[in-house]
């Protein structure tokens, strides 16, 4: 049976993409079929494995894939979610998968100081719920960090983690647009450097880098999964949720995984380590369930404590601002660009033009609000210039009233383009709770967005976003601020910062880049939840292998999952010595 033929193209129309319905996705699919994309899975599950891993997500598939590389050992893989339909493999479709079953879709506690552009003034904060996680709904962008995030991470105790390779494939998106010729004009005429946003110098304009292949999304679990699907001592499971890592109490060892699957509770046991990698909202939230957490918190629900340490802590999200320019009505509008039959039939022969970009993501910087160039290579903030569309809009949640009506609309049948001004390594703190023992609940989620220096971050790169709209490349193609209308902040319009400002409370977006939360670092720091090698403190058999480790957010995105990932099989595999053949 070929790989088409297993394709349910109903399933496939279900998810609310441009192509729902069109008489060629069957055609975009069978021209895809050249890259198994989704691993096969499995329902019959053992009572016993020597490695149970949570969570078949980034680092879950990952961690899966090296340690069933010994013979000698078992290995779970369980994942809440499903396998993700074909058709999340075309790289400009990604803001209409965060609306869907594919995300968690966390909304957080309702945040302080924001203005009318977040709806119940909460935010939501995306996370793949799938096998490959959020490599499924992300924009696809492959920043491994600067140097200077790493080294930030082995002052605080966190040592030994450095880049690595690996069998997700990288490259440059294969479509210029009209927009990415403009701003590499204006970025120039402006004294900013083009430089690799992965090389030894970070600091200025690049082009986007994306985990494509071949005009094909490359997931972690297309990229890590897929080839090692028919390993014997691997098994994979979808739609199984754990509700509880269970614990031997006196001895403070993990030693089974309590989840539902197919509407029975099935309790497994790890004879060697369970590894959780649930993300930085789900891994706490979990450990908590499981006696794992602050004893204050933990007693108030009459959760036995059995390490009290501070899961949820340090909760650490990358935002951004949009700013939103008209263009001439002679440019074709990107939404329009990957529905005409023309471009449709570049991508089903080709692999490129529209529908191979990262749903319109052109040019990328990495930019200090202290100069250019500034007194140290080291950025603070991420310019992304977009095509508009508007599921961009929708897919962050952002105010019908506010933004869709009184902003995009207007404009709905012309192209336009974003300038996203994203703050790098904020200094806003905050926190995972739960106030319920039920484990199908959403935990408490506060994260700290408007932290004054943020702010101020966030407000440089909106004024750099201007600049580079008003440029002379950027005119001859008809760019003009679209205004953002918000009532409060009519009064401060005479004041350039404090407009921006005001602004940037009304319509700010989460870039769902959330971390921090099992702060990994050294064993004697108290504001730490587990030891450089993962081990969570207090409780053997028992690692955390995912972004809530990240003592502190790297530059770019969550590249560095993949590598901390890297990192933890290879201890583990330490301890496993396989007989010779």
């Amino acid at each position: 049976m070929s790989s088409f033929v297993s394709y349910n193209i109903t399933a496939e129309s279900l998810l609310p993409t441009p192509f729902s319905g069109n008489p060629l996705l069957p055609i975009i699919l069978l021209s895809m079929a050249g890259q198994k994309h989704t691993p096969v899975t499995t329902t019959d599950i053992k009572d016993s494995y020597d490695y149970i891993i949570i969570g078949g997500g980034t680092a879950g598939s990952v961690v899966a894939n090296r340690l069933s590389e010994e013979e000698c050992v078992s290995v779970l893989l369980l994942e809440a979610g499903k396998a993700p339909p074909k058709i999340t493999d075309i790289p400009a479709i990604y803001n209409y998968l965060a609306p869907t079953e594919l995300s968690w879709r966390f909304k957080t506690n309702p945040v302080r100081f924001t203005g009318e552009g977040s709806p119940e003034r909460s935010v939501t904060l995306n996370a793949g719920k799938a096998l490959g996680g959020s490599s499924v709904i992300n924009g696809l962008q492959n920043i491994r960090g600067h140097r200077r995030d790493f080294d930030k991470w082995a002052e605080r105790g966190a040592t030994g983690y450095h880049g690595v390779g690996g069998p997700v494939t990288v490259s440059k998106p294969p479509y210029t647009s009209e927009l990415k010729v403009a701003v590499k004009l204006a970025a120039t005429e402006l004294g900013y450097n083009f430089t690799d946003a992965n090389g030894p110098i970070q600091t200025g304009f690049y082009d986007l880098q994306a985990t494509e292949k071949r005009g094909q999304r490359s997931s972690i679990a297309k990229g890590y999964l897929v080839p090692v699907d028919d390993r014997e001592n691997l098994d994979i499971v979808t739609e199984a949720y754990v509700t509880k890592i269970k614990i031997v109490d006196k001895i403070f060892t993990a030693y089974a995984v309590e989840f539902d699957f197919e509407g029975q509770t099935r309790i497994v046991n790890a004879t060697r380590e369970i590894i959780l990698s649930a993300g930085a909202i789900n891994s706490p939230k979990l450990l908590k369930l499981s006696c794992i957490g602050p004893k204050e918190e933990l007693e108030r629900l009459d959760i036995p404590v059995t390490s009290d340490i501070p899961v949820g802590e340090n909760l650490q999200e990358q935002w951004g601002v949009l700013s939103i320019f008209e263009l001439s009505p002679k440019i074709q509008e990107f939404k329009e660009k990957i529905t005409t039959k023309k471009n449709i039939w570049q991508y089903i022969t080709t692999k490129t033009g529209p529908l191979a970009s990262v749903s319109g993501v052109s040019t990328l910087a990495f930019l200090s609000q202290f100069g250019n160039p500034p007194p140290v290579e080291y950025p603070d903030y991420e310019l992304y210039f977009i095509e508009g569309i508007e599921e961009f809009l929708t897919s962050f949640s952002l105010s019908e009233d506010l933004d869709l009506q009184k902003v995009y609309k207007p404009h709905k049948n012309q192209a336009y383009f974003f300038c996203l001004s994203q703050v790098l390594h904020p200094k806003g703190r905050g926190s995972v709770t739960i106030n319920t023992t039920d484990p199908y609940a959403q935990p408490n989620i506060e994260v700290e967005y408007f932290n004054k220096d943020d702010l101020e971050t966030v407000v440089a790169g909106m004024k750099t976003c201007l600049d580079v709209g008003n440029s002379e490349p950027l005119k001859k193609l008809g760019a003009k601020p679209i205004a953002t209308f918000v009532p409060e902040c009519e009064k401060s319009e005479g004041n350039e910062d404090d407009y921006l400002r005001c602004i940037s409370k009304s319509v700010f977006i989460s870039s769902s880049h959330q971390a921090g939360t099992n702060k990994m670092g050294a064993v004697d720091d108290p504001t730490t939840v587990v030891d450089p090698e993962l081990r969570v403190k207090g409780i053997a058999q028992l690692r955390v292998v995912d972004a809530s480790v990240i003592p502190s957010l790297t530059s770019g995105n969550f590249i560095p999952t993949i590598m901390i990932a890297e990192k933890a099989s290879d201890l583990i595999k330490k301890s496993i010595s396989c007989p010779a053949k």
